[in-house]
């Protein structure tokens, strides 16, 4: 081809001179070889092929005679060595006289001669070949009988197989004028239409009377494949059975015989076609058992037996079951293709086939690989895993739809999408590429169901029930992963309880637990139920959603998705990746336009700033002024704990302040505890205050009543540590002592006060400045970040634990109960202190909102006999304490217990000696300081997020011994 491509451009073409030359060189090598024969037949040949080539004159024939050198140049290259076939024909070819050209039929010469006649009108019309004739018009009797050797409505042959007779002479008597020639050719005509009919009998191998009209007693001849089987019948004496392979996968006994295969053999092939015939059988069952299962109009009553259980039919299966028909489908135009191609070359008007049997196997295999095998094992698996074990055993799979189960429909549509997608990851790395392919076009139409599910909870939003619409709201579909509880929307339990996942169903075999959602999804559900319920909330508050919605989020099929993404692998780390990047933008959109609804119409800054300017203290002025009226009272002992006082005492609070950082009509204090009395004993009776604050819709879903619970308990922690602060602040003395043993017994006092104020100093410093300070920071940089309500639900749980943590108030804290009751006891020993050191000055109904005691040289007589009994304190023991003696007791106990205090009533000196109060009451500060050091640094070398604060704590109570 290379030497003819200067012709292809337009170069100069080959004289016929070199033509001449070429033939004459391949006539001599003939004639060397002695291949006469062949030189001659060249030689004639060449001569024809010039003399044709002179009448090439048309300038629309297909060979110009300008280009004769080229086409005989393409021959001589295309040429090979001469054969023995080659050589055969040359002889025959030099002995044949050339043929002769017929002249080809025209329309001039059609319309020339006479109608019908002439050989070109046979078959025109219903003639037969032979009934043409000439001189039609001399002999034609006028009639308007049809030409035709028989009528349409006369039968070729009847039961018999034998032309009536009745009917012969019917069509001999149309042509009675026609000449004895013609009747022949009638004859021969319908004999050869009953020979026809009789070869298509003959190779009808289904009938009872066929016979192959081969003689099987051939002796065995290796050229002759057909006499390969008889002579292993004989050999074997017969008694070859087909191998068999199961009730329903077993050939045909009365199967036609292959003679070029043994029995066996051909049982073997047969075997592995009934094995896909009995598949594909038993898909195309359950695939038409579902239609039927959907196009009934009403469901059966259900059995008394499985009360609990449900059907399995869902749209999944329905989705299912239609992939599997249109790859049943598929099969079903492959096979007539294939049927198609071999009619075709059995006509003649196809390529040349050669039909095997194993040719057909493998082109089963390589066109459909283990496809149907895959997707029946899933079925099976799918009916082991959900069915009842007692039905199992009685029950196929083309009953899947109807079985009752207790698995959820839920549960059941991510287990088929599981196992689908499980059976792709298993064929690709097989190397199964066309399996994979087929199980993924099923995957893909299979969750189309659940696709359309998500994208309608996206576009739509959840369905909000409203007290006044309540029971109009829609319900969401139980195939779906998200579970409607059945809460009003203004429940503040809504957000987190209302739309839930559901929860993972425990299967039927093994005990083997499914999740509701499909594994593609489950990294990017949270998104999903967040944007869902994030576009049914602002629905419900008025926002402008309906107009763009739909337009922010344009969902199409899961199939397109796949066909889009091509070359994403099919497995579930790489879907669930591709339905995240496909719902992300939207999802983040949705959260963002809910979070600036909340901040800007909603207020929710000004309510967290008020919520924690009163729970945490955070408003110094105004809460120093409500404590300080509420300490009043109960120094005063009047009624502090009354629903009214508490209320208009911080309401008047706020309005002489002249700030609107709150409003006093959201906030209800109210005491319920009964220790109220007690209060001048135990900082345990401010236990039962609760503060409540009421926060508007839909800022409920973010301050729930257990927040506000969590909030109210941090409240009352610190106005604990504020009533033991201003408990020691308030024993002051004034005045000069002119005694001087006196002075040195209230050096004591001043000491053991030192020492209370240090400690209630170091923890109220620590709560105010590294736990409310630095926790506030952190959250409100964590708020203004988030872009979702959940988000935002999130970080301020959070920061709700965070801060119960911190103040020991957390249950699952390790040792918080504990270290809180040592926290409690050293406020209660405040409150004991100062009982001490009134009852030390004489005066039981010491008035402690004095800001000054004022003390005296003159003493009464009873205040001298006491004083005779009274130890003097001027000189304390200053035996010097290490730290290792100090904590030897605590690692003892190893943190199991907070010491006891023995204190629980105000002492009397009648009855005890005051020095070993004060003593008992050093020592017991003592161990408790060590106690709450050590579990402080117990908490700080953990590794939660707040064992940097408990580090602090244990930093600052280091200072004890020093």
């Amino acid at each position: 081809m290379k030497n003819l491509e200067h012709i292809t451009k337009g170069g100069a073409s080959t004289d016929m001179n070199v033509m001449d030359r070429h033939f004459k060189g391949h006539v001599q090598k003939a004639l060397i070889n002695n291949h006469d024969n062949l030189a001659h037949a060249l030689e004639e040949a060449y001569r024809r092929v010039k003399e044709q080539a002179k009448d090439l004159t048309d300038i629309d024939e297909e060979i110009r005679l300008s280009h004769i050198q080229d086409h005989l140049q393409l021959l001589i290259l295309l040429s090979s060595a001469p054969s023995c076939t080659t050589l055969t024909f040359a002889e025959t070819y030099v002995g044949a006289e050339p043929l002769k050209n017929e002249p080809p039929i025209t329309w001039e010469s059609i319309l020339s001669e006479e109608p019908f006649e002439g050989q070109h009108w046979e078959g025109v019309y219903g003639l037969p070949p032979g009934s043409t004739v000439e001189g039609w018009e001399a002999r034609s009797s006028g009639s308007s009988s049809s030409l035709s050797s028989w009528d349409d409505e006369d039968s070729l042959e009847d039961e018999d197989g034998v032309l009536p007779i009745s009917a012969e002479e019917s069509q001999l008597d149309q042509f009675s004028e026609v000449p004895h020639d013609v009747h022949a050719n009638v004859r021969r005509h319908v004999q050869s239409g009953l020979d026809i009919v009789e070869e298509l009998k003959v190779q009808q191998y289904w009938r009872d009377d066929w016979d192959m009209r081969i003689d099987i007693n051939q002796p065995f001849d290796l050229g002759d494949p057909s006499t390969l089987a008889p002579t292993m019948l004989r050999v074997l004496g017969e008694k070859e059975t087909p191998a068999l392979v199961g009730p329903e996968r077993e050939p045909s006994p009365i199967a036609p015989r292959l003679l070029h295969l043994t029995l066996a053999a051909q049982s073997s092939i047969l075997s592995s076609f009934a094995e896909v015939t009995t598949t594909v059988c038993h898909l195309r069952k359950f695939a038409s058992a579902v239609v039927e299962n959907v196009s009934l109009s009403c469901n059966p009553s259900p059995n008394s037996a499985h009360l609990l259980s449900h059907t399995v039919s869902s749209r999944t299966i329905e989705a299912f079951a239609d992939a599997i028909s249109s790859q049943i489908m598929v099969f079903d135009k492959w096979c007539a293709e294939k049927e198609e191609a071999i009619c075709r070359a059995s006509a003649g008007l196809g390529d040349v086939l050669v039909v095997s049997l194993l040719r057909l196997n493998k082109d089963i295999r390589d066109a459909f690989s283990w496809t149907f095998d895959v997707l029946l094992n899933l079925l099976h698996r799918i009916l082991t895993y959900i069915c009842q074990s007692r039905d199992r055993q009685a029950l196929a799979v083309w009953n899947l739809a109807n079985i009752p189960t207790r698995v959820p429909p839920s549960a059941v549509s991510a287990l088929l999408l599981d196992l689908l997608l499980e059976a792709i990851q298993e064929q690709s790395t097989m190397g199964n590429t066309q399996t994979s392919k087929a199980i993924t076009t099923v995957f893909a139409r299979t969750a189309e169901s659940v696709w359309e599910m998500v994208g309608k909870w996206l576009i739509d939003g959840m369905p909000a029930r409203t007290p006044w619409n309540s029971t109009d709201a829609q319900t969401l579909n139980e195939e779906l992963f998200i579970e409607d509880n059945e809460l009003q929307i203004m429940d503040p339990d809504f957000w987190s309880h209302g739309y839930t996942l559901h929860e993972p169903a425990t299967l039927e075999e093994y005990q083997k637990t499914q999740s509701a959602v499909p594994a593609f999804l489950a990294p990017c559900v949270s998104q999903i139920l967040s944007a869902g319920k994030a576009v049914g909330l602002l629905r419900v508050m008025g926002s402008q959603l309906e107009q763009t919605g739909a337009m922010l989020l344009k969902w199409g099929s899961f199939t397109d998705l796949l066909q889009a993404n091509a070359s994403v692998s099919r497995d579930a780390e790489s879907l669930s990746r591709l339905v995240s990047d496909e719902i992300s933008a939207y999802c983040l959109r949705i959260g963002t336009r809910l979070s600036r609804v909340l901040f800007d119409e909603c207020d929710l800054p000004r309510h967290f700033a008020a919520i924690h300017g009163l729970f945490l203290m955070t408003r110094g002025d105004d809460i120093s002024n409500f404590t300080d009226i509420l300490f009043a009272k109960m120094d005063s002992q009047q009624p502090w704990n009354d629903f009214h006082s508490l209320n208009s005492a911080f309401r008047d609070v706020v309005d002489s302040s002249g700030s609107s950082w709150i409003e006093p009509s959201l906030v209800r204090l109210s005491y319920r505890g009964s220790k109220a009395a007690s209060v001048s004993k135990s900082m345990k009776a401010i236990e039962g205050l609760l503060v409540e604050y009421a926060v508007p819709f839909p800022l409920t879903y973010i301050f729930t009543p257990n927040v506000l619970q969590s909030y109210s308990s941090i409240f009352v922690f610190l106005l604990q540590v504020r009533r033991a602060k201003s408990v020691l602040e308030r024993i002051l003395l004034r005045g000069t002592v002119a005694n001087v043993v006196a002075r040195d017994e209230l050096k004591v006092f001043y000491a053991m006060r030192g020492k209370l104020s240090w400690c209630i100093n170091t923890l109220f410093n620590f709560l105010t400045t590294f736990v409310i300070h630095a926790q506030l920071h952190e959250f409100n940089n964590t708020l203004n970040s988030a872009v979702s309500l959940d988000e935002m639900i999130t970080a301020h749980n959070k920061h709700i634990e965070t801060l119960l943590r911190k103040c020991f108030l957390h249950p699952s804290l390790p040792q918080a109960s504990e270290i809180s009751k040592a926290i409690t006891s050293i406020l209660d020993m405040c409150l004991h202190f100062r009982s001490i050191f009134t009852a030390f000055l004489g005066d039981t109904t010491h008035d402690i909102l004095r800001l000054s005691v004022s003390m005296r040289r003159h003493r009464s007589r009873r205040q001298r006999r006491i004083r005779k009994n009274v130890i003097g304190f001027s000189m304390p023991d200053t035996k010097p304490v290490s730290d290792d003696d100090s904590d030897t007791d605590i690692d003892g106990e190893e943190l199991k217990e907070a010491p006891e205090t023995s204190f629980s009533v105000a002492p009397s000196f009648a009855q005890e000696d005051l020095s070993e109060q004060l003593e008992k009451l050093s020592s017991e500060l003592d161990s408790l300081v060590r106690y709450i050091r050590r579990g402080a640094e117990s908490l700080a070398s953990g590794s939660s997020h707040v064992a940097p604060a408990f580090g602090v704590l244990a930093f600052a109570l280091d200072d004890w011994d020093s």
